[in-house]
């Protein structure tokens, strides 16, 4: 790879062609591209966008949207071509709820963009964390692969995407230069002013989710906390003469009877003190704690 000579190569020829063909012909494009960390899937997404202002003679516009209401506020401000980038799209449109409100609005604003013929680029680490209805919808995907730091490329795959209707299975097609499958293509570094902007909104993104989740997870852990507090059980004191019975009959294992004759007492008496001690000591949900007195036990005169 690094005997290649990108300076003599077309960078992304193919998919700009694409999206012109499909641009004069009045529709738009939906580009998905997918890649792991540190493989250049944002400079790509961007890349893609100025090639094609660059190709074209009436120059488009860039917006960059972390949100559905940015998003929403994007589509007010474009022109029929304008390209909107979607940053993580995984985390604002996942799959895992596909009928949430946000979800189900993006079918809706990709409606309005296929009217104004709006290419847009959606960037996620896994394409099966995408939405599955913005999935079904897709024209082109590129899967960036590495990034060549000597040379300053990005090495991408990429296919044309087709959706059944009656099935909502995507397929992908490879494309064709001349009559010849190309898989394979390359994207330099973006301009380097729009590139730092870029960074900087992505880094405020970053920055805004982390406190949106951090503020979440604080207060489920509160709800949490409140829902499952344990409520101690009342702390009851024994009095002299039944701290007597429970230290002959639970700790020394003497019989009523025994416990009566020491004490001097009747039996059904002992009986009722020991019904008030395991009142005091005993909860349904589980045992009560009771409190001894610093005090040797009573003695018996």
């Amino acid at each position: 790879m690094a005997n290649i000579d990108f300076s003599k190569m077309v960078e992304a020829d193919i998919v700009v062609n694409h999206v012109n063909s499909r641009f004069k012909k009045g529709l738009n494009c939906n580009i998905f591209v997918i890649g792991l960390s540190g493989t250049g899937k944002s400079s790509t997404s961007l890349r893609v966008g100025e090639k094609i202002i660059e190709s074209r003679e009436i120059k488009p516009e860039i917006f960059i949207v972390d949100s559905l209401l940015e998003l929403l506020r994007a589509l007010r401000k474009t022109n029929e071509g304008d390209i909107i980038v979607i940053e993580e799209v995984s985390v604002l449109f996942p799959s895992r709820r596909a009928m949430v409100e946000e979800n189900v609005s993006i079918n809706k604003v990709l409606d309005t963009c296929r009217k104004k013929m709006i290419t847009i680029l959606s960037n996620a680490p896994l394409w099966g964390t995408i939405d599955s209805h913005m999935r079904g919808m897709g024209h082109i995907l590129i899967e960036t692969l590495r990034i060549n730091r000597t040379l300053k490329v990005v090495i991408s795959k990429f296919h044309r995407l087709q959706t059944n209707p009656l099935s909502g299975k995507c397929y992908r097609h490879t494309f064709q230069r001349n009559g010849i499958d190309v898989s394979r293509m390359f994207t330099r570094m973006p301009n380097k002013e729009r590139w730092d902007n870029y960074e900087r909104e992505k880094d405020k993104f970053m920055e805004e989710l982390y406190k949106t989740l951090e503020y979440k997870q604080l207060k489920k852990k509160k709800k949490l906390e409140k829902e499952t507090v344990v409520v101690q059980p009342e702390i009851k004191e024994l009095s002299k003469r039944e701290l007597q019975v429970h230290q002959f009959v639970n700790r020394e294992g003497l019989t009523q009877t025994e416990t009566a004759t020491r004490l001097g007492v009747s039996i059904p008496r002992i009986n009722q003190i020991l019904k008030k001690i395991k009142k005091k000591t005993e909860n349904p949900l589980e045992k009560r704690v009771f409190k001894v007195k610093n005090q040797p036990i009573p003695t018996i005169k």
